[in-house]
């Protein structure tokens, strides 16, 4: 009997890392390793060291869980339209059906230092630059799975979720406040963690949390996160950093409207 095409080829015994690394850059890699940086319900992330040629190279894998695989889609779109995002190497998003992780292959930033280190006026311009870069995609970043989260909508979650009669009753008065504020790209967790300084570049990363809503609220979670290391000083003035990139004067009313929001959206969004 005759045997099958194939069947006395030797069996492929490359590493399957070696072969997804190799496969997704496009390139003949060696001596691959992984440290796993970080592991639990939200996220795997490791950083995956190897050579090409004498090269010694470095990305990160970051795998995500189907039902929270938001940027899986949206990351490879920011980081054609801008700088100040990391590079998107390749990215794998198995079918709806298939119980697997989406991943994604980026530029390795872990050793970066923040971008709070030096100048949080720069995070702000970078927020901003996002913002201008997508401005006229909206029908694209709904297509993505960013979900529309204006000042009203983050009102109704307060009182959906049960929230004190107070707070519901605040938060309405805030979403009124913010209603005319142009809807925009949203970070949703723009906080020092979250920044990286690679050379002159500052990267905003983990877009999980990204909607279609009151961009101002991305500046306040920025301040309370200076405040939060003891660096409120450095939160003076963001807010008139970014109005006068957005061509606003941004009130003392309008700046608490959008603290209380953002503090639905992490209690009851985020949380």
């Amino acid at each position: 009997m005759s045997e099958p095409p194939g069947s006395s080829d030797p069996p492929d015994t490359t590493d399957p890392l070696t072969s997804l690394i190799a496969r997704s850059l496009g390139l003949e890699v060696s001596d691959v390793t992984s440290e796993v940086l970080r592991r639990d319900a939200d996220v795997e992330l490791e950083r995956v060291r190897f050579r090409v040629g004498s090269d010694e190279r470095a990305i990160m894998l970051k795998r995500v869980p189907q039902e929270r695989d938001l940027e899986a889609h949206l990351l490879p779109f920011l980081a054609r339209k801008s700088e100040h995002v990391p590079r998107v190497h390749a990215r794998g998003i198995p079918p709806p059906l298939v119980p697997a992780k989406r991943w994604l292959l980026l530029e390795d930033t872990a050793d970066a230092p923040g971008a709070c280190d030096r100048d949080p006026r720069e995070i702000v311009a970078a927020k901003h630059a996002i913002e201008r870069a997508v401005e006229r995609d909206r029908p694209a970043l709904r297509a993505l799975g960013v979900p529309e989260l204006g000042p009203a909508a983050i009102a109704a979650i307060a009182e959906r979720a049960g929230a004190p009669a107070e707070l519901v009753v605040d938060a309405r008065e805030a979403a009124a406040r913010l209603a005319a504020w142009p809807t925009g790209l949203v970070h949703g967790d723009l906080t020092c963690a979250n920044t990286a300084l690679v050379g002159e570049r500052v990267l905003l990363s983990e877009w999980r949390w990204a909607y279609l809503g009151c961009t101002l609220l991305d500046i306040v979670r920025l301040t309370g996160s200076l405040v939060a290391r003891n660096e409120a000083v450095l939160g003076i003035g963001l807010s008139r950093v970014y109005g006068a990139l957005v061509d606003r004067r941004i009130g003392t009313e309008e700046l608490r409207a959008a603290e209380l929001l953002e503090r639905v959206v992490s209690r009851y969004v985020r949380d």
